[in-house]
C-alpha cells in the first residue's frame, strides 16, 4: 500500500514540475556567418521580347499603283515561326495620302477631288507574305480602267489573334494612330516591305 502511494506521489510531482514554466532566458549571441554556398547553374536564356507582344508594322514607303490600278507589298523569306504567326493574325491596312492614314477597305482621297475606293487581299505564297490593294471604284467616270494613284505610304499592321482578343473593344481600329498606340507600337517596330510582283501559276 505504501509503495502504491509513493508511486502516485511521484507521478504527481513529475506532472507539477513539467507544468511549471520558468522565466524567459536572455537571447544568446549571434553565431558567426557561414561560408557562401556555391552558385547554382545559370538558367536558359529567354527569347527576346518585342513591343506590342508580337504585333508588327510593315511599311511600303512612298509609291504608286501599277497600270492596273493595283499595288502589292509584303515581306519575303518568312521563317516557319513567321508563317505560323501570320496564319493566325489579323491584318489591317492603311493608305497614307494627304498626310492622313485611310483605313481599308474604304475610300481614299488623293486631293483635287480625286477619290478611289480600295479593298485588299492578303496571303502567303512561296515564303512571301503579301498584301494586294485593289481599286474597286474611282472618281474619274470617263475612265474604264483604274487610274494610277500615288501615295505617301502603305502601312500593314499585323496583330496576333491572342492579342486581338485582349484588346479593348472600344478601340477604333479604323484609326491607324489609335491602333498602334493600343498595341504599344512605335516606328522602331516597323519593318520595311517591298513592292512585289506575284507570278500566278
Amino acid at each position: 500500500m505504501f509503495k502504491r502511494l509513493l508511486l502516485i506521489a511521484w507521478v504527481g510531482l513529475m506532472v507539477f514540475m513539467v507544468s511549471c514554466k520558468g522565466p524567459q532566458g536572455e537571447v544568446g549571441p549571434q553565431g558567426e556567418k557561414g561560408d557562401t554556398g556555391a552558385a547554382g547553374p545559370a538558367g536558359p536564356a529567354g527569347e527576346d521580347g518585342t513591343s506590342g507582344g508580337g504585333a508588327l508594322i510593315i511599311s511600303s514607303g512612298a509609291d504608286a499603283t501599277d497600270s492596273t490600278g493595283s499595288y502589292i507589298t509584303g515581306i519575303s523569306e518568312l521563317t516557319a515561326a513567321d508563317d505560323s504567326l501570320l496564319q493566325s493574325s489579323a491584318v489591317l491596312v492603311y493608305i497614307k495620302a494627304q498626310g492622313v492614314y485611310w483605313p481599308l477597305p474604304g475610300i481614299v482621297s488623293f486631293g483635287n477631288n480625286t477619290l478611289s475606293n480600295f479593298t485588299f487581299i492578303h496571303g502567303i505564297e512561296e515564303s512571301t507574305f503579301f498584301v494586294q490593294l485593289i481599286q474597286t471604284d474611282w472618281s474619274e467616270q470617263n475612265l474604264e480602267s483604274a487610274p494610277e494613284r500615288n501615295f505617301e505610304d502603305v502601312r500593314v499592321v499585323i496583330i496576333p489573334g491572342t492579342i486581338l482578343g485582349r484588346m479593348n473593344g472600344q478601340i477604333n481600329l479604323k484609326s491607324y494612330e489609335e491602333t498602334i498606340a493600343a498595341l504599344g507600337l512605335t516606328d522602331k517596330d516597323t519593318k520595311f516591305g517591298k513592292k512585289i510582283k506575284l507570278v500566278k501559276k
